[in-house]
């Protein structure tokens, strides 16, 4: 059996044998490398390679901005929390004195009705943040300890305080083209007085300095809400400690003197217009009283119809003058309690105090500096070939 199948295997046809085949592949073949994994090794030897360059810059920089520390005018933050009142839809203890005890002073007590318009406490921050409000602190004088003077915000920042280092450097690098701009384009005459009729209006007419020094101020006087518990804070950051708490007072002063004569304003002109027209009422009806008495006095005795009807024309009279004397002396009585009711209390929780420390970081500055020292080198370092190929370029 076995010698038929080596027979068998024998006679089938041999078939030529093809050669073999060898690639020579690289030791890493198989690992494709990332192109951005290539180019961040690029960058990473383009910048070892040009490192003593780079740590150069930083040191320039480090120094530079020590110097800069070290010269930076200091500022000082004061602050001061608030408690505002908040508006309630029910009537005030005023309200209720005048429904308890009213009808014992002759006066009604369902005609009192308080209805309150207090100001959103949202709403403070933007009123110290108004262009009326920064105007009035703009002009207001403080003493000033850096310069031993008394002066207005107005005064110390356009004539007595200087810019510092850094206000100076900013001054003519980044305000460096406004200057050429300003000095190069003529300037414009603004009128400075309005019209009479005018003055009393709603138009503003600021200069330039003026409105550089409100944009100024908005960032120096502020006022914030917590919106949790409803407390307003007032801060102001100044060059001078001593000034910084003067003005933090006088915002808070001047804000709660705002916000009083915003409630009362239209209960007050209520009361004086009322005052006016019981001090009339009361004319009449000592008028009307004294004619009455003379026309008894003189008539007494006498029963004839024209001596009774003169009577009855003189007391309803009197008696119309004594109705609108009471009606008015109850809505005076009214008139007065509503200003009280109507008067907010504030509730200083943090009292102004005078800061020690300022609030200049000297290491924020040295930091900043060294942190584009350092990346204005490196920038430099890929900027650098580009510009030489332009150059190259544009010389061919």
């Amino acid at each position: 059996m076995d010698k038929q199948t080596n027979q068998a295997s024998s006679l089938e046809p041999k078939l030529p044998q093809l050669p073999q085949e060898y690639k020579i592949v690289p030791a890493d073949y198989g690992y494709q490398y990332d192109e951005d994994e290539i180019d961040l090794l690029e960058l990473a030897k383009t910048i070892w390679i040009r490192r003593i360059f780079v740590i150069k810059v930083v040191v320039i920089g480090t120094i530079v901005g020590f110097l800069a520390a070290i010269l930076s005018p200091k500022e000082y933050k004061s602050t001061a929390t608030l408690m505002p009142e908040y508006s309630t839809e029910s009537q005030g203890s005023a309200s209720s004195l005048l429904r308890q005890y009213g009808g014992l002073l002759g006066m009604s007590g369902g005609t009192y009705v308080s209805n309150s318009n207090a100001i959103r406490v949202d709403l403070y921050p933007n009123i110290v943040q108004s262009t009326n409000f920064q105007l009035k602190l703009m002009n207001q004088p403080f003493y000033f300890s850096d310069i031993d003077a008394t002066a207005t915000l107005f005064e110390y920042y356009t004539k007595l305080n200087s810019p510092g280092v850094i206000g100076f450097l900013a001054a003519y690098t980044i305000g460096l083209p406004g200057k050429i701009l300003g000095a190069i384009l003529p300037k414009k005459e603004f009128k400075t007085s309005m019209p009479e009729d005018t003055k009393e209006s709603m138009v503003l007419n600021l200069t330039k300095e003026e409105v550089d020094l409100v944009s100024l101020l908005r960032q120096k006087i502020t006022a914030t809400l917590d919106e949790e518990s409803g407390i307003v804070s007032v801060s102001v950051t100044l060059p001078d400690n001593i000034a910084a708490a003067a003005v933090t007072e006088y915002t808070i002063t001047e804000l709660t003197e705002y916000l009083t004569e915003y409630r009362t304003e239209k209960v007050l002109r209520d009361l004086t217009f009322v005052e006016e027209q019981l001090t009339m009422a009361e004319a009449r009806f000592e008028e009307a009283q004294l004619t009455l008495a003379e026309f008894r006095d003189s008539n007494q005795g006498i029963l004839s119809a024209k001596a009774q009807t003169e009577e009855q024309r003189l007391t309803s009279e009197y008696q119309i003058a004594f109705n609108l004397y009471n009606g008015l002396t109850q809505q005076y009585e009214e008139a007065k309690l509503k200003v009280q009711e109507e008067t907010p209390v504030f509730k200083t929780l943090e009292a102004v105090q005078v800061p020690l420390e300022d609030e200049t970081s000297g290491f924020m500055i040295l930091l900043i500096f060294i942190i584009l020292s350092g990346i204005g080198s490196i920038g430099w370092i890929f900027i650098y070939p580009l510009i030489e190929q332009f150059k190259a370029a544009v010389e061919k």
